[in-house]
């Protein structure tokens, strides 16, 4: 198998790197006989398999063929014939869905145009392109002042939002720096270097109040004025978060459980959860209002002997630290005080779960909601962070980092600061420092001291100067010849060091890295696939799936997703970090396993916890806990069957095969449709209530010979994935009519039913294998991918399919390749 082999691209590759084969045998085609050949068969190629999207009206690729339905005018664009061979050589025309031209009639088109492009003198060369001077984007910042200084902290989180470009938001030409941004540059440094050298931790005389965490009362409230302190909406009423705690010491979690639970006991689920079948009962009972000591105190009593008990635990990074057991129906004026819990952690970002891990394997979870006022019976009110107490008084990690001498504080040295400034700077600046830069720095300690400043307060002003230093905030690398467009050469040991860590870190070189850059044998192939197997096996490596696939697979958009409650109230705030945690479990033991990426199409296993399992109706699944499941025998496989991406794909309301057809075709083939012309009409949304009617609708708007160009290999996608509902869940039937999950595409591949769609696709895995190649090279360069790439990406497809697709060896191809080693100039165009 090759990458985009079922395309039959195996066409004149000698015209491609010497244009030696000449039109009908001649040895020097004119313009005229150029354009003659032109109008006897390269034209009726293209009004048979091209101008049915590259036309005046789509225009897709920003490509219109009718400008060259005569010869004449064809043969004076050889730059565009140029990008249409290598779309060619990339097997992407035709795209994949749509049936696959004449063998011959390729090579005829590929022939023209390799005898104009030797006629025209206009020929591709060898070109690893040029990346533009990148700036660090939030996630890279946030991470870099982390490994270079040690601090606990994420400034970026305060930045603008990273403008994206080709799908990611690493990409060099979109990443401005804006007069806004310099000025959160410049209050970050601040900042930083005041926690860095230990200034900036204020340890109260007192334990204090920190912060109070509280849950949003229903799946539908909008976050308050304190939204950092509102917490996701859990039916399941567990409140859960993330908390940065200033200094090394003990705090104390302290929350408060509220049991609203119902006097019932008929069964079902978890005894007492059962919604009261009368309101009026419910109130009558006095679950509506607060009860009082005095009320109904005997009815009480006598329910404490039929429900059974039930835990609220306390976790802090996933270790449980605290639990309460709450005896029969405890009303919230009935509270057994609140749940605390002192534990010692240090300086930095903590996670924290208070729920009810019973209700985990509720089959239905909103009968945790009462029927009288939607209420949660059984949740987590509040949550208080009080400390510190005991604090460390040893200086933090930064300090450590930062003041190498080895001096106690307030101890140090005044020659210490040319130790420390030639240790630190050539970290943050990622090479090595010349003298003058060294002394630069120098001369603002020098400053600060004179000014009556401290030793430390020098050299946290040394500090706030590299944080805001272009060599910091931008990935440089220098050329050689940078006015010399045809002059390229290999980026340097720093340099690719740089790239190796970004790509697979979202961050800067560690200290193992930097030391190969600084013997020169970073390069060497032994090493150098060392390093990307430590750098994999790392956990830092997981920027990989939160940057890296988050930005390719859209998981983004599920953050902003919010399903209709009224059709699916299941679907809180906490099924929605559910389905993102089985993606990125998922995606981290694809890489950690290094296994074949053909396996993102039909791996036989996910991990999913309790709720997650019944909420996809798989048995056998308890407990909060996510644990690895086989999917052997249920209706499942690889990515497209997961709860994140059914959902992305899917509108508030109801399913749509279009989106989830576009979907698959961008994301998995490579081969995004066009957007729709302005002139036609939308679905009317009051019809769609059903998957038939939807499908009749489509089926009507494919009747269109212009809208079933881009409809035919689309539609039949989305409607392979109709069996789950817009929220990821199995469905045999859409509001009582059966689901027709049968689809055709247009090169003739049937199927009936995800299994089947993902076996049609899995066919085409050399199509996905190139298009995951394109989207990981696209990330790795921070720039498009421009035509002079595809040799690249056709080596790197050869060699993958060679390493049996593993993971690694897709990343080892891509850190080999001429774009990710070497640059060229910038004087002009190639």
């Amino acid at each position: 198998m090759r990458c985009a082999s079922w395309i039959p691209i195996a066409f004149a590759a000698v015209v491609w790197l010497s244009g030696t084969e000449s039109l009908r045998g001649q040895a020097n085609p004119s313009g005229d006989d150029l354009a003659n050949a032109f109008q006897n068969r390269v034209g009726s190629f293209l009004s048979n398999n091209c101008l049915a999207c590259h036309n005046a009206k789509l225009k897709t690729g920003n490509l219109n063929f009718e400008l060259y339905r005569d010869g004449a005018a064809a043969v004076q664009h050889p730059e565009v014939w140029s990008k249409v061979l290598a779309m060619l050589n990339a097997g992407k025309m035709p795209p994949p869905g749509l049936p696959a031209a004449n063998p011959e009639d390729i090579k005829a088109v590929t022939n023209w145009i390799g005898s104009l492009l030797e006629d025209s003198g206009f020929r591709p060369v060898a070109d690893p392109g040029r990346v533009t001077a990148r700036r660090l984007n939030r996630l890279e910042y946030n991470n870099t002042i982390r490994d270079l200084l040690g601090v606990p902290v994420q400034p970026a989180e305060d930045f603008p939002t990273d403008d994206s470009g080709y799908g990611f938001d690493n990409i060099g030409d979109v990443l401005s720096l804006s007069p806004l941004l310099m000025e959160k540059y410049m209050a970050a440094a601040k900042e930083i270097s005041r926690l860095a050298v230990g200034a900036g931790a204020e340890i109260p005389e007192e334990p204090t109040l920190l912060a109070r965490y509280m849950a949003k009362r229903s799946a539908g409230q909008a976050p308050g004025a304190h939204d950092s302190l509102v917490l996701p909406y859990s039916i399941r009423g567990a409140l859960y978060g993330s908390h940065f705690f200033p200094v090394d010491a003990e705090y104390e979690l302290r929350f408060r459980p509220v049991n609203y639970r119902t006097l019932t006991n008929s069964g079902g689920g978890i005894a007492g959860l059962e919604p009261p079948a009368d309101p009026r009962d419910a109130r009558r009972r006095g679950i509506a209002r607060r009860l009082t000591q005095e009320e109904d105190r005997e009815g009480i009593e006598q329910a404490r002997d039929k429900l059974p008990p039930v835990d609220v635990v306390l976790t802090v990074d996933g270790k449980r630290v605290a639990s309460r057991t709450l005896e029969g129906i405890d009303n919230v004026d009935y509270q057994l005080g609140d749940v605390v819990a002192r534990v010692r952690l240090t300086a930095g970002e903590h996670q924290f779960r208070a729920s009810w891990p019973e209700l985990a394997n509720l089959d239905d979870p909103t009968v945790n909601i009462r029927s009288v006022d939607e209420r949660r019976k059984l949740f987590v009110d509040y949550l208080d962070i009080v400390g510190p107490f005991n604090a460390s008084a040893a200086p933090p990690e930064s300090y450590r980092r930062i003041f190498v001498c080895g001096h106690a504080p307030g101890r140090h040295e005044d020659s210490c600061a040319r130790a420390i400034v030639k240790n630190l700077a050539p970290r943050a600046y990622r090479r090595p420092v010349s003298e003058s830069e060294v002394e630069r720095l120098l001369g603002l300690v020098k400053l600060a001291r004179q000014e009556g400043d401290s030793f430390e307060g020098g050299i946290r002003l040394a500090v706030q100067a590299l944080l805001v230093s272009p060599h910091f905030l931008f990935r440089i690398e220098r050329d050689a010849a940078p006015n010399d467009p045809a002059a390229s050469h290999e980026i340097s040991d720093y340099e690719l060091a740089s790239r190796l860590s970004y790509f697979l870190w979202a961050s800067m070189p560690d200290e193992e890295l930097f030391r190969a850059a600084q013997q020169r044998r970073l390069r060497l192939p032994a090493v150098l696939e060392a390093q990307i197997r430590r750098m994999l096996a790392d956990s830092r490596s997981k920027a990989l799936v939160d940057n890296f696939a988050a930005q390719w697979l859209q998981l983004r958009q599920l953050e902003r997703s919010t399903p209709d409650l009224s059709r699916f109230p299941a679907m809180d705030d906490e099924m929605r970090d559910l389905m993102r945690r089985e993606t990125s479990l998922f995606l981290e033991t694809m890489i950690h396993e290094d296994r074949s990426v053909l396996e993102f199409l039909d791996a036989p296993f996910t991990f999913l916890n309790g709720p997650l399992a019944r909420h996809y109706g798989i048995s056998g699944i308890d407990g909060e806990e996510f644990q690895r499941v086989s999917l052997a025998g249920t209706a499942r496989a690889g990515l497209l069957t997961q709860g994140s991406i059914l959902t992305v794909s899917s509108y508030p309301t109801r399913t749509s095969p279009v989106l989830r057809g576009k979907w698959v075709l961008e994301n998995i083939l490579g081969a995004a449709p066009p957007p729709p012309p302005d002139d036609v009409p939308v679905l009317e949304e009051s019809r769609a209530g059903t998957a038939a009617s939807l499908r009749q609708q489509l089926e009507q708007h494919r009747a269109d010979a212009a809208c079933a160009v881009c409809h035919d290999p689309m539609d039949p996608i989305g409607f392979g994935l109709e069996n789950y509902d817009a929220v990821g869940a199995w469905r045999n039937s859409d509001a009582g009519v059966p689901i027709d999950a049968t689809g055709t595409l247009p090169d003739g591949s049937s199927f009936d039913g995800p299994a089947e769609l993902i076996a049609v696709l899995k066919t085409r895995s050399d199509i996905f294998a190139r298009n995951l190649t394109e989207k990981m090279l696209t990330y790795a360069l921070g720039r498009g991918l421009e035509s002079y790439d595809a040799p690249a990406v056709e080596q790197i497809c050869r060699n993958i399919e060679a390493g049996g697709y593993r993971f690694s060896a897709l990343v080892s191809e891509i850190v080999n390749s001429k774009p990710f080693q070497m640059r060229r100039g910038d004087g002009g165009k190639t």
